[in-house]
């Protein structure tokens, strides 16, 4: 199972530039997952991707490709874009094994303006939280308790324009659905 591998996926970090009131790691929930700031260690990841490496490499078909997606977790996962650079970076040395790596991120978008031309240069899937307009988007707040939504449109609206393509084949957004958005009205959003 591991050699056929088609995700893997990293948890960059568990800090985060958002304070979300719903998030699955806040003390709204008993038992809640402590965040401590950490970040993931390049050497870590590169344990992993050699290890695979080794699995494909033993087990590597002539005229075989097969597809891997190199995710990005977090946390938010801009906030550690060095290791990022690092892991895309040391894949595309890697000898040929029949694997053709493709790259995704989930992200929050507060840090999209500034990474997005490397994102737009390695090709990633990105896949924006965003839920919905303003209202919906209010949950959603930074440490100070400000509405995330102005940065995060904004930064969205600038990669939709400065890269049309790259957003119309590799943006998709994840919206929670709450008290204060619902589905007509985020679904109207994000089409209009």
């Amino acid at each position: 199972n591991l050699i056929k591998l088609k995700q893997l996926v990293f948890e960059v970090t568990d800090a985060c530039n958002l304070h979300c009131k719903y998030c699955a790691y806040s003390e709204l929930y008993d038992g809640y997952d402590q965040r401590n700031n950490i970040n993931m260690s390049f050497q870590k990841a590169k344990l992993v991707i050699d290890y695979m490496q080794n699995l494909w490499k033993n087990n590597c078909y002539q005229d075989m490709e097969s597809s891997v997606t190199i995710s990005f977790y977090g946390g938010e996962p801009l906030l550690n874009i060095e290791f990022i650079k690092q892991v895309v970076a040391y894949i595309e040395k890697l000898p040929s094994t029949g694997r053709i790596f493709k790259y995704s991120m989930t992200t929050n978008a507060i840090l999209l303006d500034k990474y997005m031309d490397y994102l737009v240069e390695k090709n990633f899937f990105l896949l924006i939280s965003l839920d919905g307009d303003e209202q919906g988007q209010s949950y959603r707040t930074d440490h100070a308790g400000n509405n995330s939504f102005q940065r995060v449109y904004r930064h969205v609206t600038l990669l939709k324009e400065k890269y049309p393509d790259f957003f119309t084949n590799n943006v998709n957004f994840n919206a929670v659905l709450h008290n204060r958005n619902g589905v007509e009205r985020t679904y109207d959003f994000f089409k209009n």
